[in-house]
């Protein structure tokens, strides 16, 4: 029906409504969700579209760059301090939407509570793999769960790869209206340049190979196993500096610091914390390395194959989906496999290193488009709105 989004001003003239979108997400700094939502705002018709994003927790990185430099409201409904009150701030704020669309498990629960209270089109996006008891809060794997058993009644359901949405399905979320949706990347930022000169010139290194490692400091990123790892690395060969970027991973992080000593690389590794140079640093690297136990589809080995890096990753979420042949998949959680698929990328002959890198990044320019990936949001928001309730 879509004359409901029309208002009829007379016979020759017609203004178009908006459709309004409110965006819930559980936080808001830096995460491959977070970083997926600023993107697709950014890139979003705002003649189309009237868009707000709630937060749950408080005010991240990305809620600050999608106030300050896209102009949309970021309203933050706490419900860490008044779960009362902030479920009824979010009732408020959603009464006029047309689709409430949420991103993580948290999100996705309220997101259907208000739904159904204000008799709203619901969108969910689910980003994570890893449901295992060791690596995830009870209270995750509950909502998750619970999650399963009310999928049937949401108007759609997005996961970020294949993988991701076939995991789900196999702990019960319904097939019906769950489909693949990519996060997506801009291609002209991040793209090839030179090998290893950034690093050379800004940080005082002789010329050798490195290695970056991209991750906020959480247990599902497994430091503990990238570090073994490179103490495995370290006995078969020297010539490598580590570069580690991410939200506290840095200087303040004394159990990080800890791994670092115990595994004898202090003359060799770097702490950058969160950096702005990332398309830089993702395109100077020589091999990226991803050692998580759980993802969804992770935006940094996206952005480093774009880059035209070769990766190394664990085999986790839709990380072999992304990387396949050109890189090197292990197992998760195994530190020598881990250290051999490093050693065997740095010794990629430099035409093996060349026709990887181009696999990779020809994967990305045909998949992974901020560009394409928008649009495919924009083709299912008018769709799911003409949608005869079921």
């Amino acid at each position: 029906m879509p004359s409901t989004y029309k208002e009829n001003k007379s016979k020759d003239e017609t203004i178009q409504k908006k459709i309004k979108i409110t965006h819930i997400i559980t936080t808001i700094g830096l995460g491959g969700a977070e970083a997926m939502l600023y993107r697709l705002l950014q890139h979003m018709d705002r003649d189309d579209y009237e868009v707000e994003v709630i937060c749950l927790t408080e005010m991240g990185s990305y809620g600050e760059l999608i106030e300050q430099q896209l102009n949309i409201k970021v309203s933050i409904c706490d419900m860490r301090s008044n779960r009362v009150s902030a479920l009824l701030h979010c009732y408020r704020l959603c009464r006029d939407s047309d689709i409430i669309q949420t991103w993580m498990y948290h999100a996705n629960l309220l997101g259907y509570i208000l739904a159904i209270l204000l008799k709203k089109k619901l969108i969910w996006g689910i980003h994570h793999s890893n449901l295992s008891k060791k690596d995830n809060k009870r209270r995750t794997i509950f909502i998750a769960k619970l999650c399963a058993r009310l999928s049937k009644r949401v108007d759609a359901i997005i996961s970020c790869g294949p993988k991701v949405k076939e995991i789900h399905e196999a702990i019960g979320y319904s097939s019906k209206k769950h489909r693949v949706i990519a996060n997506g990347i801009n291609t002209d930022l991040y793209k090839p340049s030179m090998k290893r000169q950034y690093f050379v010139e800004r940080f005082d290194i002789i010329n050798q190979p490195i290695l970056l490692h991209v991750g906020r400091w959480d247990p599902l990123k497994d430091y503990a196993n990238l570090m073994a790892s490179l103490n495995h690395l370290r006995q078969q060969r020297q010539d490598f500096y580590l570069f580690l970027v991410g939200y506290e991973i840095d200087h303040s992080n004394r159990e990080l610091l800890q791994m670092i000593k115990d595994a004898h690389l202090e003359q060799v590794t770097f702490l950058l914390g969160s950096r702005e140079d990332m398309p830089q640093l993702m395109a100077a690297a020589d091999v990226f390395v991803l050692s998580s136990v759980g993802e969804g589809l992770p935006n940094v080995l996206v952005e480093a194959l774009a880059s035209g890096t070769c990766c190394v990753t664990t085999n986790v979420g839709d990380c072999a989906y992304l990387v396949g042949n050109s890189g090197e998949v292990v197992a998760a959680k195994d530190a020598e496999a881990l250290a051999s698929g490093i050693n065997t990328a740095l010794n990629y002959s430099s035409q093996q290193y060349a026709q990887k890198a181009s696999l990779g990044r020809e994967h990305i320019l045909a998949n992974f488009q901020i560009q394409q990936v928008v649009a495919q949001y924009q083709s299912l928001y008018p769709a799911i709105l003409n949608e005869s309730p079921s």
